[in-house]
This record gives C-alpha cells, sequence and structure tokens, in this order.
C-alpha cells in the first residue's frame, strides 16, 4: 500500500535564496531513491519561511530502505541545519481521497494540516470525504487530495511500547498519539483560491475540521 511522507521544515527568514537551494539539492536527491512513486515540493507563500515536502513510496519496505540515503527529514537535518529554526517535522500518511484535473496547472495551494483525537479519526474522515466529494462534482481545485496518518515520533514510540509489551496484541501503530488529517488543495490562479475560500459550502467544511481537531493553514505555491 503507498505510502505518502510528509515533511514540513521552518527555514531562517532572510536566507531565502539559500534555503532554496538547498531544499531543491535535497529534493533532487530523494527524487533517484528506489521505490518513490511521486515528489512534490512547496514554499511558503507570505511572511513566514518554511517548506512542504510530499513523497510517495510504493510500500513500507522501500521506505525503510530509504532512511539511510533518502529520508528528507534526515537529509534536511545532515545539509541543511544551519538554515533551519527547528527540527523538521514529519508525517506518515496513506491516502484517503483525491483527485485531479491535468487541464488546470496548479499555481497556488493551501495545505491543512489537522490532528484530531483517535477515537474521533473515523467520525472525522467520514464526515470530511463527504464534504470533499462535493468538489469532484464541482470542480473549484486544479489538484487535491486527503491523506491520513501520524507524526512520525508518535509511532515510532508506539511501535517501541508495543515490541517491548508484546502481549498487549497488535494496534495500528498509524493512529497512534493523535491522529493527523493533511487536505491539499491546489488552484490556477490565486482568483480561484480567493473563491474557494470565500465559497459557503468550504466555510462549513473549515468550520467542522477547525471544531474537531488542532488545525494548521499553510499557504504554498509550488516549486
Amino acid at each position: 500500500m503507498e505510502l505518502l511522507v510528509v515533511t514540513l521544515a521552518y527555514t531562517t527568514p532572510g536566507r531565502d535564496a539559500d534555503s532554496l537551494a538547498r531544499v531543491r539539492f535535497i529534493s533532487d536527491t530523494v527524487r533517484n531513491a528506489p521505490g518513490l512513486i511521486t515528489s512534490r515540493c512547496y514554499r511558503s507563500r507570505g511572511n513566514d519561511s518554511y517548506y512542504i515536502m510530499l513523497t510517495t513510496w510504493d510500500d513500507d519496505d522501500n521506505w525503510q530502505k530509504a532512511q539511510e540515503r533518502h529520508n528528507p527529514r534526515q537529509l534536511l537535518l545532515s545539509s541543511a541545519k544551519e538554515l533551519l529554526t527547528a527540527a523538521p517535522q514529519q508525517w506518515l500518511m496513506r491516502y484517503r481521497w483525491g483527485y485531479s484535473r491535468p487541464a488546470a496547472t496548479p499555481v497556488v495551494a493551501a495545505a491543512h494540516l489537522c490532528t484530531a483525537r483517535s477515537e474521533q479519526a473515523e467520525f472525522v474522515q467520514t464526515k470530511y470525504i463527504e464534504g470533499l466529494r462535493h468538489y469532484a462534482t464541482q470542480p473549484m481545485l486544479a489538484f487535491a487530495f486527503l491523506a491520513r496518518g501520524a507524526h512520525e515520533e508518535g509511532i515510532l514510540a508506539a511501535r517501541s511500547a508495543t515490541a517491548s509489551s508484546p502481549t498487549t496484541g497488535s494496534m495500528d501503530t498509524s493512529y497512534q498519539s493523535g491522529t493527523t488529517f493533511l487536505s491539499l488543495f491546489s488552484w490556477g490562479s490565486e482568483e480561484e483560491r480567493e473563491d474557494f475560500y470565500s465559497d459557503s459550502y468550504t466555510r462549513t467544511l473549515t468550520r467542522f475540521m477547525n471544531n474537531m481537531g488542532n488545525t494548521h493553514v499553510l499557504l504554498l505555491e509550488p516549486m
């Protein structure tokens, strides 16, 4: 099953040229990894300086084999540490919904990261997908998807706990320590983005996600 790895790195303001060059180098390095299906990289729009990398791997085994040479978080820490304001965050996710409209080239984008309580994850996913299907019948987006998973550190901690206490039985470590949903939206123009967020349906869906968990919106442009 495909694995989506989401890597978010905040960089030092005022060093945009250095950060951009380093992130592009890292992105090119990751693209050579065996088992990599797709790789997308975005930079921030606005005053904050950050980058988000989305890498899709054909399975967990190839992701594990990539740890030494092609893990985006580790590459950022080893070759761009002096440009980072904090250690990069990384989530491991599975795709839950998505569509593309190839006729429109993404110009601007936004990533919505919402972390909800694990016991509410199934309810949130069901309701959110019901809402997102509205955009498949009335396309307002160039590209969009929903993915679900958890912070990498939480997953590793859960696996360690399971390994040390095997009698507790199996558990899905993807959803431990809170479940994170990533919805990525892309538009062909700034005007389309504004129309999307001013739409009453979008406002209702946004309020729902804000009520169900801690939501953070990242304004992006494709690299």
